[in-house]
């Protein structure tokens, strides 16, 4: 679909008009225009139009791209305004106010000192779902509509939603603005709402197709501003935090709805914190009409919101509306955000979604969800009532779809409810139950009087201990050593209580089928002996308001311990050969005592006899966790086999010497103040960066098969592979100088049928900056929507340190299961190196 198409075909649809056309034969090359309704294009079922007025909205049903072109800006306004009335309308307000509100240009828009856009680049307006951040974007998107209408040489305005969007958002927006003006000419202000709504890696991924093209010659003249939840990683200098309303600004946002705003003075704590998102000061004002008591969390808001739009339905039972709406959002989901009237019932039943006035009209043919939360709430209503569908649980590309309304699920759900639905997908996919657990319950835990639930400390700790139990299976193998200690791997004990939303938790390991630890008081635990203190304890609040709390606090209980793992590289790899290389290198430099950076080839045999003293040459049992010199520490099976290994005489040459597995220095180092760097020409520190990343991509696909093979299809890096890793290197000229002018490298991702890895060298640091050709940059790998990005990234190379290979992988595994959740923020000291 291209803009010469738009053009080509001039369709000039009135506003104005009131009358519906009646649908007319539709054959190949001709346009059937039922008035505000769809048009089929040239007979093909897979493509329909609808739109207000003169917006014109091209929904391709095979890949559930839309691309929007208005005939003017005044029909742009237009739509613009439709969408804000259809918002707030389904926020609660009524349809009169909603439309006074729309034509306020105040209401919603940011103050410049907050948003502070340029003329040019990336902006991205964070925040929480409920903060209002869509519509500070549609109050934008009018200034820009505004600047074009009073000058013809403006930048032309474009809206996308993210979802919306397939393959590069700057075709899709170049495309879109062509049907008003030649973006190349005049530049573009380009709306992204919703980044985060396909997923956190598409969103990245959209995010850094935006950056890279206004960074460009030809984004010059763009400007874009997108709208996001938090969690997308955004560099700080693109982040614009979405501002909370302060209590008198929610009180009075109430008092102009109808409510009474002294009442939010005089509420918890938590309840005024869900008040500072305008989202839930409207669904407020409308439960206070009703004289109810104010709920205290941000689903329980959606349910007094969905409680009183299906109240309002007359003439069909609440039941059957509820019914619809899941299947809608079914719908929805697995189509993008739009969803076919026909697939969701009769035209008395879409007559019933629409008097709901949560769903709205796409055209004749097509409804959805005026707020995109609500989608997300019913899909997770959805799976409550119905389970997780086969064909969603096999495919990770549908579960990515429905992920949002997992999280709603979990949030919503009681306890036996929230099991019934996680436990097919814990088995299926752990890392995607992950990302919805860490979702769906704030982090954020008030410390106040309740209400609480009365829960028995037996009860909590059978729940806690079956959701630990769970995580841990799921995470199998890595799982299986979170509380491996002193060598030994015995199943642990959950003791806790709750005192009102204060959680008290010691993990304890069992002897056998008894846990000596439990016939101690708790706060006495840690002054015993070493046999029997707790391996670990937790205290503090817990979100006991949502049933599903017990998933959250064991998920940070085992996302602290993989973080540490992580951190202390304690996954041994005995069948990865790249690994084994560095690892005794590293061994056999600590215990001969060379320096760090010298890679003089050591005596087999010399290493071999050290080793089987440190390990054998003293009386007792072998060490568990061992430790020689100060580079080198690893568990008592890997020393072993290294031992035997030495002993076989497997890795040293003809000669008896042990080497380097990478490229040495070849340069001899006159000057009495270097760099590390200035001890290697140029063509050898790019085979030893080539080599170095080699051994890398070994090891992190090592790491994640033997590990985490049950991750594997959510992991950034493996989701992707098998990948091409290219690179370009380039290092300074040699001239004497003592100044800091490190070697860059920029690596590229792209799709191949076997991973491979190349690095070769620019001559100019400019070239690091320059676009990469397309034949090397690809395109988005399609096995998994949470594959890494192909935006090319550019850092230093880390290939100077004792274990450069495991370094890079294990900062790669580090920065995937951050990603998840499953871990804090990985290494700092160290750049990853890819998106």
């Amino acid at each position: 679909m291209t803009v010469n198409w738009w053009q080509r075909l001039s369709i000039r649809r009135h506003k104005t008009s009131s009358h519906r056309a009646q649908d007319g034969p539709i054959v190949p090359g001709t346009v059937s225009a039922p008035g505000d309704g769809a048009i089929a294009i040239g007979g093909s079922a897979e493509t329909v139009v609808g739109g207000h007025g003169n917006t014109v909205v091209v929904l391709h049903a095979g890949t559930g791209e839309q691309v929007v072109g208005a005939a003017s800006l005044d029909d742009l306004d237009a739509s613009c305004r439709t969408r804000m009335v259809e918002r707030w309308h389904a926020a609660g307000v009524s349809a009169a106010v909603a439309a006074e509100l729309a034509d306020t240009p105040q209401v919603g828009a940011l103050p410049d000192a907050v948003t502070a856009l340029p003329e040019h680049g990336v902006v991205v307006l964070e925040g929480v779902f409920g903060a209002g951040k869509s519509l500070a974007a549609e109050r934008q998107h009018q200034r820009d509509i505004a600047a074009a209408r009073a000058d013809a040489q403006a930048p032309i305005p474009v809206r996308l939603a993210a979802q919306d969007v397939q393959g590069s958002l700057i075709d899709a927006a170049t495309r879109t603005a062509g049907v008003l003006g030649d973006p190349a000419v005049r530049g573009v202000r380009l709306i992204v709402d919703g980044l985060e709504e396909p997923g956190p890696i598409r969103g990245k991924e959209l995010l850094d197709q935006a950056c890279s093209w206004t960074l460009s010659p030809a984004g010059a003249r763009w400007r874009i501003l997108a709208t996001a939840r938090p969690g997308l990683e955004v560099d700080e200098k693109l982040r614009r935090p979405m501002p909370e309303l302060s209590a008198d600004e929610a009180a009075a946002l109430m008092d102009r709805l109808g409510g009474n705003g002294t009442a939010v003075h005089s509420q918890s704590g938590m309840v005024r914190s869900v008040l500072r998102q305008p989202l839930f000061v409207i669904i407020a004002a409308q439960i206070q009409h009703d004289h109810e008591r104010l709920p205290n969390s941000p689903v329980a808001f959606l349910d007094a919101l969905v409680t009183r739009a299906l109240r309002d339905v007359e003439s069909v039972k609440e039941e059957r509306a509820e019914r619809l709406l899941r299947r809608l959002a079914a719908v929805c989901v697995s189509a993008g955000g739009v969803g076919a009237a026909a697939d969701v019932g009769s035209p008395g039943e879409v007559q019933v979604l629409l008097d709901t006035r949560l769903v709205v009209r796409r055209g004749d043919r097509h409804l959805a969800f005026a707020l995109p939360v609500l989608e997300q709430y019913f899909a997770g209503q959805a799976l409550l009532a119905n389970g997780v569908l086969t064909e969603v649980v096999q495919s990770v590309e549908l579960l990515d779809r429905w992920r949002y309304g997992l999280a709603m699920a979990i949030a919503s759900s009681g306890w036996e409810a929230a099991r019934t639905v996680l436990d097919p997908l814990l088995r299926a996919h752990p890392g995607v139950v992950v990302w919805a657990v860490h979702e769906a319950i704030p982090q954020a835990e008030f410390e106040e009087e309740g209400p609480w639930p009365d829960l028995p400390a037996d009860v909590v700790s059978q729940r806690l201990q079956e959701t630990l139990d769970a995580w841990q299976a799921a995470l199998s193998p890595a799982g299986d050593r979170i509380f491996f200690s002193m060598g030994r791997n015995d199943a642990v004990t959950v003791d806790a209580f709750l005192e009102g939303n204060r959680l008290g938790l010691h993990i304890l390991r069992r002897d056998g089928d008894h846990t000596p630890g439990l016939a101690i008081p708790a706060a006495q635990r840690w002054t015993e002996p070493r046999g029997v203190r707790p391996v670990t304890a937790l205290f503090g609040a817990a979100a006991v308001e949502y049933a599903a709390w017990p998933w959250q606090k064991t998920l940070k209980l085992v996302a602290s311990r993989l973080h540490t793992m992580c951190a202390r590289k304690d996954f041994d790899l005995a069948d990865c050969d790249a690994y084994t290389k560095e690892r005794l290198w590293l061994a056999a430099a600590d215990l001969m005592r060379l320096p760090s950076r010298r890679f003089t080839p050591l005596r087999a045999e010399d290493v071999h006899q050290l080793l089987h003293h440190h390990l054998y040459g003293e009386p007792g049992s072998l060490p568990v966790r061992s430790g020689f010199g100060t580079r080198f520490t690893g568990y008592q099976a890997e020393l072993v086999r290294i031992e035997e290994e030495l002993a076989r005489g497997r890795w040293a040459d003809a000669d008896g010497l042990l080497h380097s597995p990478y490229a040495v220095p070849d340069h001899e180092l006159i000057r009495p103040r270097y760099w590390v760097w200035d001890a290697y020409s140029p063509e050898r520190l790019r085979l030893r960066t080539e080599q170095i990343l080699t051994a890398a991509v070994e090891i992190y696909t090592a790491l994640v098969d033997t590990w985490f093979p049950h991750l594997k299809p959510v992991l950034g890096l493996a989701s992707a592979l098998p990948v091409a890793l290219t690179g370009e290197l380039y290092t300074s000229p040699p001239g004497g100088k003592d100044t800091y002018e490190p070697p860059g490298l920029r690596l590229s991702l792209y799709p191949s049928p076997s991973s491979s890895v190349t690095v070769r060298l620019v001559l100019s640091e400019d070239a690091l900056y320059e676009p990469v050709p397309a034949t090397a940059r690809g395109s988005r790998p399609t096995r998994s929507p949470w594959a890494r990005p192909s935006t090319p990234v550019l850092s230093e190379p880390e290939i100077f340190g004792d274990a450069p290979a495991t370094d890079y992988a294990y900062a790669w595994l580090h920065e995937d299961l951050h990603r998840l959740h499953l871990t804090e923020r990985g290494p700092r000291t160290m750049h990853t190196g890819l998106p």
